[in-house]
Order: C-alpha cells, then sequence, then structure tokens
C-alpha cells in the first residue's frame, strides 16, 4: 500500500472514529435536549398557572383597591360636606361670636353708664338720708311740740269746761237769788264786822243750802258701757237727779288733769248714780275722776 493509501486510511479511520463519537455526542445530546425541553414545558406550565393566579390575584386586589377607592371616597366626601357644615357652623359662631362681643362692648358701656348713675344714685341717697336724719329729727321737735301743744290744748279744755261749770254754777246761784227775791224775801245785808245779817222774812236755812249746794262732791267712774256711766257717789254724797258731773283724768306726778266729758244725772241710789255722756272729749274709762259742776263756781 502505498502511504497515500495509508495516510487515506488512517484519515478514514479517524473520520469514523470522529463520526462516531460526533453520533455519541449527537445523542447525548438528544436526550439531554429532551429531558430539558421538559423540564421547561413543566415549568412554562407551572409559571404560566402562577402567572394566571398572580394576575386573578392581582385583579382581586385591584378591585379591592378599586372599592377601598371608593369607599375612601365617599368618606372623604363625607368629611368634606361634614367639614363645610363645620365651617359653615364656625362662620355663624363667628358672626355670633362678633356679634356678642359688639353687645358685650356695648353692655360694658351700659355697665359703666349704670355704674356713674348709680354712684349720683348713691350721692343723692345719701343726701336723702342726711336730709331724712334731719328731717326726722325735725319731726322729733315738732312731734314734742305737737305734744306741748297737745297738753296745753287740753289743759285750755279743761280750763274752759271749769269756766263754763263756774258760769252755770253763777247762772244757778242768781236763779236762787231771783227765786229767793221773787218769793218776797230780803237778802242778807253786810255789817261792818263780816257777819251777815239775815232779815226779816229769810228763812235761816237758806245759808247753809246755798253753802252746800257749792260744796265738791268728787267720785269716779265705776263702769261705762253703750253712753251710760255709773259713778262711786250718791244722795248720801248729796248727788241728785238732773246734776251734771265733769269727767277727767289725773296726770301723773302732778300734771294737768286731761278734761274726758260731762255725765248728766239720771239715776241715784244712795251710794251710787248714774247717768248718760253729754260730751266725751276723750276715752271715759272705769277708775276716772269725776266732780260736780256746781262746784268748780268756788274751787274747794
Amino acid at each position: 500500500m502505498s502511504v497515500l493509501t495509508k495516510v487515506f486510511v488512517v484519515l478514514l479511520t479517524v473520520s469514523s472514529i470522529a463520526m462516531s463519537m460526533l453520533v455519541v455526542a449527537a445523542f447525548s445530546q438528544q436526550q439531554n435536549w429532551k429531558a430539558s425541553a421538559e423540564d421547561w414545558q413543566a415549568a412554562s406550565i407551572a409559571a404560566q398557572a402562577k402567572e394566571r393566579a398572580m394576575a386573578a390575584n392581582a385583579a382581586i386586589e385591584k378591585q379591592r383597591a378599586l372599592d377601598m377607592h371608593q369607599e375612601d371616597l365617599r368618606k372623604i366626601n363625607d368629611v368634606n360636606a361634614r367639614l363645610a357644615e363645620a365651617n359653615a357652623k364656625i362662620g355663624e359662631l363667628e358672626t355670633a361670636t362678633n356679634g356678642a362681643r359688639t353687645s358685650l362692648t356695648v353692655e360694658q358701656g351700659n355697665v359703666t353708664k349704670l355704674s356713674d348713675h348709680n354712684k349720683l344714685l348713691q350721692a343723692a341717697i345719701n343726701r336723702e338720708k342726711e336730709f331724712s336724719t334731719k328731717l326726722a329729727a325735725r319731726n322729733s321737735e315738732l312731734e314734742r311740740g305737737n305734744i306741748d301743744l297737745t297738753d296745753r290744748i287740753k289743759e285750755l279744755t279743761v280750763n274752759v269746761e271749769m269756766a263754763r261749770a263756774q258760769v252755770r254754777a253763777l247762772q244757778q246761784q242768781i236763779a236762787g237769788f231771783d227765786g229767793i227775791k221773787s218769793g218776797g224775801l230780803t237778802a242778807a245785808r253786810q255789817v261792818p264786822g263780816g257777819t251777815d245779817i239775815v232779815e226779816a222774812g229769810l228763812p235761816s236755812a237758806a245759808a247753809p243750802a246755798m253753802s252746800a249746794a257749792v260744796a265738791p262732791i268728787r267720785g269716779e267712774i265705776k263702769d261705762i258701757k253703750s253712753g251710760l256711766a255709773s259713778i262711786s257717789v250718791g244722795s248720801a254724797d248729796g248727788v241728785a237727779h238732773g246734776m251734771t258731773f265733769l269727767v277727767y283724768r289725773k296726770a301723773p306726778k302732778g300734771g294737768k288733769p286731761q278734761y274726758l266729758g260731762s255725765i248728766k244725772i239720771t239715776r241715784v241710789d244712795a251710794n251710787e248714780a248714774a247717768g248718760e255722756v253729754e260730751q266725751s272729749a276723750g276715752d271715759i274709762k272705769a277708775g276716772d275722776v269725776v266732780r260736780d259742776e256746781a262746784s268748780f263756781a268756788m274751787r274747794g
């Protein structure tokens, strides 16, 4: 064999070996590719399932997010509405506050004016109190003067009544003297020695009768009711029907007596008499003093 043939044979052998190795390698590679393809297919299926699951979850999350967004929008709208109402109320409150502040300012001004007015009134009240104090003192002086005048009037009234009683007693005496003269009697003649001489025709009992007529008869009111009064003296004391008694009340500590009125006797007993109240200048009570009117002509 030639060298060329040998070389060709060697190359063919090497080529066969290389081809065999390539076939073996390709077969091996084909088996690995199949397993890899199956793995890739399984992985792809799993990835697709995962992707679908993730997509479903994403859709759910998206819907949930959309729902939450809608809820949040509703809440935001509600909050905005309440905020608008609150702002409106705040505006109203601010307006009311401003009005209240204005009113407060006005009221403070009024209070200040009233305070000044009260100060003026207090000053006027203090002046009135001072005037009232002076007036009260003046009234006290006037009351004391009035009491003194009242006492003086009562005293003068008593004096007037006493004077009237004296006049009536004198009139009774004059009437008695006129009666004696009309009966043919002569009056007593006064002699220098001061002794009364009874002339012819004059009864000897005339002088004692006249002195008895003017003798004072004193007593007191025992009872008075409905204008009728009873006194503590009677016929045994010289009281007679038709006599007039003056009623007065003694003043304490020797003061002037208070004239109260007069009583005309209508009923006489031995130790008691009764009559009607003719004149009343005061409140006649039991215990008040009585005295016959005729005795005031000769004050005893």
